[in-house]
C-alpha cells in the first residue's frame, strides 16, 4: 500500500514539472520579476546587437569601418549572457531531478532537488561576491577594457554584478518554494490519508 502511494506521488510530482529545459512557465508569478526583466533586456540587446551586426558587416562591405564594432560586439555578447543566466536558472527545473528519476521514489527526487539547489546557492553566493569584489577594484582603479574605446571596465563589472545579484535572488527563491512546496504536499497527503482511513 505504502510502495503504491510513494509511486503515485512520485509519478504525479514528475508530471508537474515542466516537459522542458526552455519551458518558464515557473516565470509567470511576480516572485521572479527581476529574472523577467533582466531577460527583456537581454532580448532588446540580442535585436540591436543584431540589427548592428547587419550594418556594420554592410559598411565593411561598401569600404567603411565602424570603430569599436568588434569591441562593441564582444562586449554585447557578455552581457547578454549574463543578462539570461538568473532567467534560465529560475525557469529550469528538469536537471534537478533527472539523475534520480529512475529510482523513482519521491524522498530521492526531492533529496537531489534540495541538494541541487542548496549546491546552487551557494555557487550564486560566491559568483555575487566575487563579482562585487571586482566592482570595487574596477571602479578604485578605474580599469579600462582592451580594445579602440578604452571603455571603463566598471561598467562591465557593474552588469555583471547585477545579473549574479538577481541569480542569488532566483536561486533562493528557488529553494524557499521547493521546501514550501514539499511541506504543502506533504500536508495534503496526511488530510488525504486520514480521509482514507475514516473511508
Amino acid at each position: 500500500m505504502t510502495n503504491n502511494q510513494d509511486d503515485i506521488s512520485a509519478e504525479s510530482g514528475l508530471e508537474n514539472l515542466p516537459d522542458s529545459a526552455n519551458e518558464t512557465t515557473t516565470l509567470s508569478t511576480r516572485l521572479w520579476w527581476p529574472e523577467k526583466s533582466l531577460e527583456l533586456v537581454a532580448g532588446i540587446l540580442l535585436i540591436i546587437l543584431t540589427l548592428f551586426v547587419t550594418v556594420t558587416v554592410l559598411m565593411r562591405y561598401s569600404g567603411h569601418g565602424v570603430l569599436g564594432a568588434v569591441e562593441i560586439s564582444a562586449l554585447s555578447m557578455v552581457i547578454i549572457t549574463a543578462l539570461v543566466v538568473p532567467a534560465a536558472t529560475a525557469s529550469d527545473d528538469n536537471f534537478k531531478v533527472e539523475i534520480v528519476d529512475m529510482l523513482n521514489r519521491p524522498k530521492w527526487v526531492y533529496a537531489a532537488a534540495v541538494l541541487g539547489a542548496v549546491v546552487q546557492l551557494i555557487v550564486s553566493l560566491f559568483l555575487t561576491f566575487s563579482s562585487l569584489e571586482l566592482l570595487i577594484y574596477d571602479w578604485n582603479t578605474k580599469t579600462t577594457m582592451a580594445g579602440e574605446l578604452s571603455l571603463p571596465r566598471y561598467w562591465l563589472s557593474l552588469i555583471v554584478f547585477i545579473a549574479f545579484a538577481v541569480l542569488l535572488h532566483a536561486a533562493t527563491v528557488f529553494l524557499i518554494r521547493l521546501v514550501k512546496t514539499r511541506k504543502t504536499e506533504s500536508t495534503a497527503d496526511l488530510a488525504d490519508l486520514a480521509n482514507t482511513e475514516k473511508d
